[in-house]
């Protein structure tokens, strides 16, 4: 894979006391210490990305990477891709990371990308993140919705019982008021989790700086990605095999891995005469829902 042949990257510590490089291995320069700790990717037990911190547990000691001693988004990224391109060839390594709109490459093979693939490059948009996010929760809400409004409607009829009494005189009266409180709740929840979820794309934001990189984004038979265009050169791929099923809506495609969304492909990165033609493509291979 390319991924973890990226060149390498030279990182120093805000108190210059360490210098990192994270290559082919994981080097590390004490200061004082002309020999530096070099490790293999084999000899890494857990990398963990915070919003602020790469975290290395090696079988000796444990690094912290702070992300404000790192130059630049690009530099950043190239970072996380070396290091998941490593963990890829490298399963052995507990991983983990915050929320982002990119597929981790740790899903990726080689590949060699068919010229007849669907090939677009771009950025993604904060409205089309934000809408898709809130179809998705849409989704996902209905059974917990239609479980509120009878909850909340038996719950105020209850209380409407107990402070007013003689239901069979108020029944009438009971009934709708009821109705309408059980709809109104589930009607403010569902407002208040659509309100979160049109906030998605700044919190990945803080997060995530691919957000604001232009994008490759490629769809074939051998599978799809998107990756970062300053580091991608046409030899990665994530195989269907790694994927569940997709969601189309108004702006993106959707592909989910284990109920979680691993690859967001906009629309308008395409001519409207292809939309057709690349939701077939797609359904062709992962199931629709």
């Amino acid at each position: 894979m390319a991924f973890e042949s990226l060149p390498g990257v030279k990182i120093k510590s805000a108190d210059e006391k360490q210098t990192f490089i994270i290559a082919d291995f994981f080097s590390v320069y004490e200061k004082g210490n002309e020999i530096p700790d070099i490790y293999k990717w084999t000899d890494v037990i857990s990398v963990t990305e915070n919003r602020d911190v790469f975290i290395i547990v090696t079988n000796v000691k444990t690094y912290r990477i702070s992300k404000a001693s790192v130059p630049d988004s690009l530099t950043l990224l190239t970072v996380r891709a070396i290091i998941e391109g490593a963990i890829a060839v490298s399963p052995g390594v507990e991983y983990s990371f915050g929320k982002r709109i990119l597929p981790p490459k740790t899903l990726c093979v080689g590949c060699e990308i068919p010229t007849d693939a669907y090939v677009a490059t771009g950025a993604y948009a904060e409205k089309e993140v934000n809408n898709s996010n809130v179809v998705l929760l849409s989704a996902g809400l209905d059974r917990i919705i239609w479980t509120i409004f009878p909850l909340a409607t038996i719950a105020m009829f209850a209380i409407l019982s107990v402070f007013w009494g003689d239901v069979l005189n108020n029944l009438i009266k009971f009934i709708p008021i009821s109705l309408f409180a059980g709809g109104a709740v589930a009607m403010v929840f569902y407002l208040v989790c659509a309100f979160g979820a049109k906030t998605l794309y700044g919190r990945i934001l803080r997060d995530d700086p691919a957000l604001l990189e232009e994008i490759t984004f490629v769809v074939c038979d051998e599978g799809f990605i998107a990756a970062e265009s300053g580091i991608y050169d046409f030899s990665e791929i994530i195989s269907w095999n790694e994927s569940a099923y997709f969601i189309e809506t108004n702006h993106v495609y959707i592909v989910f891995k284990n109920k979680k969304a691993v690859f967001w492909l906009p629309k308008r990165l395409f001519p409207k005469d292809k939309h057709s033609e690349l939701s077939d493509f797609i359904a062709d291979r992962l199931q629709q829902r």
